[in-house]
């Protein structure tokens, strides 16, 4: 039993410090991982905004799920219209699954719960805050448009000079992307009289 006990005693404090990291060395991991995305950023902030653009989409398009986080949001951040939908429309490619949140609050239509939760099989809270998930679908190129999983032959997200349409079953919507890197806007929800607004996170 004395031979266990001393055994543990010299094993614990090697496990323990196997297990935790310094300041030190956690700060050199951060200066690695920096310095390791430092050249992508470099590239998505290049001074010719033609290679910039390029960088974006070429990252956006890559499969390393953390090289489309960093061109994404500063897509969605640039000041640059026609970056800001380059970047909007590479993300809608990737088929994403939308959360689309209604703020209700100000709805006075009893329908409105009805097509949230019946229609749309949603989630509605207590102050009257509406969540739908809905996947984007393909690119239906006769039609210049994103179709959805659920009626993959129809319109379902229309981007164009004008803004960010959004036409699945039951919703009329028109929406901007906002400075914040959100989509944000206004929709008219069939049967529901109150214009409900809207929004979507795009980035984390």
């Amino acid at each position: 039993m004395l031979k266990v006990v001393a055994i543990l005693v010299c094993v614990l404090p090697k496990l323990a410090s196997a297990q935790s990291l310094t300041p030190e060395e956690i700060e050199a991991m951060v200066s690695q991982r920096m310095s390791d995305l430092n050249p992508y950023q470099e590239l998505l902030n290049h001074p010719d905004p033609a290679r910039s653009l390029a960088a974006m989409e070429i990252m956006m398009e890559s499969g390393d799920r953390s090289l489309e986080r960093m061109a994404l949001e500063y897509g969605l951040l640039s000041p640059n219209p026609t970056v800001k939908r380059t970047a909007f429309e590479g993300f809608l490619a990737s088929k994403p699954i939308l959360s689309i949140r209604f703020d209700g609050s100000d709805v006075d239509d009893g329908y409105y719960p009805t097509l949230i939760q019946g229609s749309w099989n949603g989630t509605l809270t207590s102050d009257a805050t509406g969540y739908w998930r809905i996947a984007v679908g393909d690119y239906l190129d006769d039609q210049q448009c994103f179709a959805n999983t659920y009626h993959d032959d129809d319109c379902f997200i229309t981007v164009n000079s004008d803004g960010v349409f959004l036409t699945p079953q039951n919703m009329n919507a028109r929406g901007t992307i906002s400075d914040e890197g959100s989509l944000i806007g206004q929709a008219t929800l069939n049967s529901v009289d109150d214009v409900v607004p809207f929004s979507v996170q795009l980035i984390d």
